[in-house]
C-alpha cells in the first residue's frame, strides 16, 4: 500500500480552527474519495471550492508539462463538461455520522 501520504500546506497546523474538507485515492483502477460531510454551506458552495482546486490542478499541470496555463483549463473543463454532462452509474456513497470516522495519525 501506498504510505506517502502529501505533505500538509504551510499555514495549516498553525490554524487551530484547520479542518480536512476530502481525501482522494486512486485504487482498483477507481477514485476513491472521502468528503467532510460537515462543511458549512451548499452546493453553491462546494462549486467555489471546485474552482479553487480547478485553478491550482491548471497551474499545477502548466508547470509540470511545459503548457500554458490557458491550455491546461481549456483542457480539463472542457473534459470536465464533457464527464459532467455524463456521470457514472457507479458512483455510490454515503453519509457518515461523526463517530464512525476514523483520525489518522
Amino acid at each position: 500500500m501506498y504510505t506517502d501520504e502529501l505533505r500538509i500546506p504551510d499555514g495549516v497546523l498553525s490554524d487551530p480552527e484547520a479542518f480536512e474538507i476530502m481525501r482522494l485515492w486512486a485504487a482498483h483502477e477507481e477514485l476513491h474519495v472521502t468528503l467532510n460531510s460537515d462543511l458549512s454551506g451548499g452546493a453553491a458552495d462546494f462549486g467555489e471550492l471546485l474552482s479553487d482546486l480547478f485553478e491550482h490542478a491548471a497551474r499545477m499541470f502548466s508547470e509540470r508539462d511545459g503548457q500554458s496555463l490557458e491550455h491546461c483549463r481549456d483542457v480539463m473543463l472542457r473534459d470536465f463538461m464533457e464527464r459532467v454532462g455524463a456521470p457514472k452509474d457507479s458512483i455510490e456513497g454515503a453519509i457518515l455520522d461523526s463517530g464512525e470516522r476514523r483520525l489518522s495519525n
